[in-house]
Formats: structure tokens, C-alpha cells, sequence
């Protein structure tokens, strides 16, 4: 693609972030907009690790689109597209470019090191991943069960699953969810629906 074409697709994966994230709320609130009704949950550090690049650059293969946009909320001043604080994930990034990235200059500045909070989706928007840091919780969403079905390989290399298996699905529950208060528990479960048949 050429570099118009680039910015243009690049743009479109944030502007998808906007149209699917409600951004006045958190976790354990919804915080996908009305649209998405399908929800599995992962540890947040699966998204910081040198493979998430190719679990994402799978998910791209499989629904035809072109880029993703890792999108820092806590970073971004504001919501113009030009201002953003972002990485870019299937343009040819390498595993180790985007553990740089996530580096950058040390602790002091790395995304890698801090507790923010972000949002991943790509161009063609058939799914969108949330991401609270200091919570450890990571939701991605889609907005049916057909849409979740196909990027089955992918969501098993995030370890994603049910809220419910994850908190009480009949073995103990997993870091960190284990942590979350019984409030958290509750209104997870409550918002964040996922239908059994991806299981």
C-alpha cells in the first residue's frame, strides 16, 4: 500500500476504537458500546509479550484487514487522530521492533513498564480488545458469536476465555483473577456475556 493508503487504513483503525469503546467508563463497567454482546477475558501481560505481533497479524489474515492500532488511552491527550499515542501492528513489524517499542527509553517512559490503559482493533473492526493494566484484565469483544468463532487459534494463544471460567468455572480461579474482589466479580459477569458455543 502506498503511504496514503497507510494513513488512511491506520486512521480507520482508530476511528473504530472511538465508534466501539466508551471511553467515560472502566472496568469493570462495560465498556464496549451497545453493538458487541460476545466477551472473553485474558491476562493483560499476553498483550506485552515479543508473540503478541503474530497472534495479531493471524486475527488480520483472518478477517482480510490491514493494520491494528494499539491505541495508549492514558497517553493519548486527546482524541484527535493526530495526537494519538500508538503503535501500529501488521505493517511488517517484527516481534522484536515491537518489544522495542514497548520499551522505548526505559521505565521511565515504556509502555511496557507502566499501568495504562488501551484499546487494540483493528481496520476492519470485527473485534476490539480493552485493557486495564493496573487491573491485570484484558476483554476482547465481538459482536456475535459467528464473528468470535473463526479467530478460535488466535483467542486460545491469548488464553482467552469466559468470565465465569475464569472466575468459578469449576477449577480454582486464574491470576488475577483470582484477585478481583467479589463486587468485580459480580458486575463482570453481569456485563460482560459470552455465548458457551465458542467452548
Amino acid at each position: 500500500m502506498n503511504s496514503l493508503d497507510k494513513s488512511d487504513v491506520r486512521q480507520r483503525a482508530y476511528e473504530n476504537i472511538v465508534k466501539t469503546i466508551d471511553l467515560t467508563v472502566h472496568l469493570p463497567k462495560q465498556v464496549f458500546k451497545k453493538e458487541w454482546s460476545n466477551f472473553l477475558f485474558f491476562q493483560s501481560d499476553w498483550m506485552f509479550t515479543k508473540e503478541f505481533p503474530r497472534v495479531i497479524d493471524e486475527m488480520l489474515l483472518i478477517e482480510k484487514a490491514n493494520v491494528c492500532c494499539l491505541l495508549n488511552l492514558s497517553l493519548t491527550p486527546s482524541m484527535n487522530f493526530e495526537e494519538i499515542a500508538a503503535i501500529y501492528i501488521g505493517e511488517k513489524i517484527t516481534d522484536d521492533e515491537y518489544y522495542s517499542k514497548l520499551q522505548a527509553d526505559g521505565p521511565s517512559n515504556g509502555w511496557l513498564y507502566g499501568v495504562d490503559t488501551y484499546a487494540c482493533m483493528s481496520d476492519a473492526g470485527e473485534w476490539c480488545i480493552y485493557c486495564e493494566r493496573s487491573n491485570d484484565v484484558a476483554v476482547i469483544g465481538f459482536r456475535n458469536d459467528s464473528e468470535s468463532q473463526k479467530f478460535r487459534s488466535s483467542l486460545d494463544n491469548l488464553h482467552a476465555k469466559p468470565i465465569l471460567d475464569l472466575i468459578d468455572g469449576g477449577v480454582a480461579p486464574l491470576i488475577p483473577f483470582n484477585r478481583l474482589v467479589p463486587e468485580w466479580s459480580s458486575a463482570l459477569i453481569q456485563n460482560y456475556p459470552h455465548n458457551s458455543s465458542l467452548d
